[in-house]
């Protein structure tokens, strides 16, 4: 029911006469992009809102406020949204020119499949179109798709390699450090080891006037008891 009812809300705006409908769709187009929803969903969407756009005018204005969105997007998927929605749109020798002026504000997208294949479906409309006398302009436009398509894979493929590379150097750098670091620690249980054993070693072979304060009070409490037990039998034998 919701469903319906936001189509009827749509199909009374395009009966203005102020055209709310096309100042509205860039926005439309954005913020739905944004959201993620799934493909088919959003293309839905704009399949419907996109038909009410019929005039020459409008459709080569909004060609080029959708362009202009390109370099704002963050993600190739809301790049791919916009360029389903030129697709749509109908195609005359302005829009041919405005997509050759404005290359450069999406060239950097043409290795992503989707985007190619529907700017190429615009190309494929505009052949079609026997009264538009851009042929040259349209051979020109397919020819930077093309070129434009191989070398952002390219630098796709370059990005994604280099960044394969640092990820691999990484960890080498961190096991080297992890075996470093585990070097260190078995030298210093060495050391500490030899040093512990050097010590009881002095202790038991040293003299007793250069023994440590406490071995001589130990050897010396030793004596005591030693000579205790002594006395205490000799007088158990006097008596």
């Amino acid at each position: 029911r919701i469903r319906d009812m936001a189509r009827l809300l749509f199909h009374e705006l395009s009966k203005r006469t102020n055209s709310p409908i096309y100042n509205l769709l860039p926005d439309i187009v954005s913020q739905l992009s944004q959201l993620n929803l799934k493909q088919e969903v959003f293309r839905e969407i704009m399949l419907f809102l996109l038909c009410f756009i019929k005039k020459d005018k409008q459709n080569e204005m909004l060609m080029e406020k959708l362009i202009q969105r390109f370099p704002k997007c963050t993600s190739i998927n809301q790049k791919a949204d916009l360029a389903y929605c030129i697709a749509q749109l109908k195609v005359n020798d302005k829009c041919i020119k405005c997509l050759n002026d404005t290359f450069k504000l999406y060239k950097d997208a043409l290795f992503d499949e989707d985007v190619l294949k529907n700017f190429m479906s615009v190309v494929s409309k505009a052949k079609k179109n026997t009264k538009l006398d851009t042929k040259d302009a349209l051979e020109e436009l397919e020819a930077k798709f093309n070129e434009h398509a191989a070398a952002g894979m390219e630098n796709v493929k370059a990005s994604r390699k280099a960044v394969r590379a640092k990820k691999r150097a990484a960890k080498r750098v961190a096991r080297k450090k992890e075996w470093e670091e585990s070097d260190e620690e078995e030298e210093l249980s060495e050391v500490e080891e030899t040093e512990t054993g050097e010590m009881e070693f002095d202790e038991e072979n040293q003299p007793e006037n250069r023994r440590t304060p406490s071995a001589v009070a130990e050897k010396a409490v030793g004596k005591r008891k030693s000579g205790r037990s002594s006395n205490r039998s000799r007088r158990g034998v006097r008596s």
